[in-house]
């Protein structure tokens, strides 16, 4: 096993100048992080993984989940390091594994709405070469259902494996299909945002700033 397939919400789509980004809401904890060099992963879906350093993981989101007819890849997350935090719950600004203010912010301090009791917690952190949001010249996302169908994973396959009840749960790929699907958005993606583009748009957008994580209320 090499990578995921990864299911969660339609992202926020922006336009900032002459790009448009497709991100996570700013009212609460952003996770993929995007924002910033390299992308991060810290919550979403982490505890139905087993993630390691060289996987090749796909955020996608549809049309109508679990009933999708597309699949739109709005992150290629390549793992460079698995990082564990000192504390599972809490992490200081100060901390090393923290990049910036905004991180924080946005992402590492958003872990008192996801309370571990004996799990070590840890952040994948993305290869930044190999990592990046995939885009067409018209700057959409592409959806992969065909390709994956050539690869041998029909939709109705990916509408059963990417469901967990009423939610959605991770897709574990081998190493064929990861390779194969991360050359086909490599090749695709005329646009290619990767985290040192998108950390300057954050540093110059303030209205990105997320809340501060009431503790109070979700620990």
């Amino acid at each position: 096993m090499a990578g995921y397939l990864i299911y969660h919400p339609e992202r926020n789509k922006t336009p900032f100048g002459d790009l448009v980004v497709y991100h996570d809401s700013a009212t609460g904890n952003q996770d993929p992080y995007i924002w910033n060099h390299p992308f991060l992963h810290t919550y979403c879906h982490i505890t139905q993984m087993s993630p390691e350093v060289g996987h090749i993981n796909f955020w996608l989101s549809g049309d109508t989940f679990p009933e999708f007819n597309e699949l739109y890849c709005d992150l290629v997350f390549t793992v460079q390091k698995k990082v564990p935090w000192t504390e599972s719950n809490s992490v200081d600004r100060n901390d090393p594994i923290v990049e910036s203010d905004e991180a924080y912010n946005d992402h590492y301090q958003w872990a008192c709405q996801h309370h571990f009791k004996r799990r070590r917690r840890f952040t994948l952190k993305a290869d930044p070469l190999r990592s990046f949001q995939p885009q067409t010249e018209e700057k959409k996302l592409t959806d992969i259902v065909p390709c994956l169908k050539e690869l041998g994973i029909p939709l109705e396959t990916l509408r059963k494996e990417l469901r967990a009840g009423y939610a959605s749960r991770p897709r574990p790929l081998d190493n064929h299909v990861a390779n194969a699907l991360y050359e086909h958005l490599q090749r695709a993606a005329k646009i290619k945002l990767g985290g040192d583009i998108l950390v300057k748009v954050r540093k110059e957008q303030s209205e990105l700033a997320s809340p501060r994580c009431a503790r109070s209320a979700c620990c």
